[in-house]
């Protein structure tokens, strides 16, 4: 799995920073951070194996689109691990699902804009 240098997540840019330095959270060691202010997802380089790497950045990643869907709940910390840790069981175990096939277009869809005001009525024919 690459971890990108960015993502998007609802309308955000989130740069993505590996430090050295602890990264503490409520005077706890964490492996990473998502810090939606600033619009940066923190990983620790120095307190992982890559794996555990890649699982921390789904898991911030949750956090991140937990942020943007506005969604609130007491367990967020057991459902961002859960989701984060099955998300990377798939992905290692069918990597062939996320990868591009040279034959379709791996781009994103580019819809170009149609403002409202100026589409015209169409009739539709009798069924």
């Amino acid at each position: 799995m690459n971890i990108p240098k960015q993502v998007k997540v609802g309308g955000l840019s989130y740069k993505i920073e590996e430090t050295e330095e602890p990264i503490l959270v409520n005077n706890q060691l964490c492996y990473g951070l998502a810090d939606y202010g600033n619009e940066v997802i923190k990983l620790s380089s120095s307190l992982q194996s890559q794996r555990v790497k890649e699982i921390t950045f789904l898991y911030e990643l949750f956090h991140c689109i937990f942020n943007d869907r506005c969604i609130v709940n007491e367990d967020e910390e057991y459902l961002v691990d859960v989701l984060a840790k099955g998300l990377y069981q798939v992905i290692t175990d069918n990597p062939e699902i996320f990868e591009c096939k040279k034959e379709v277009d791996c781009n994103p869809i580019n819809y170009s804009l149609v403002f409202l005001d100026k589409l015209e009525p169409v009739e539709l024919g009798e069924m």
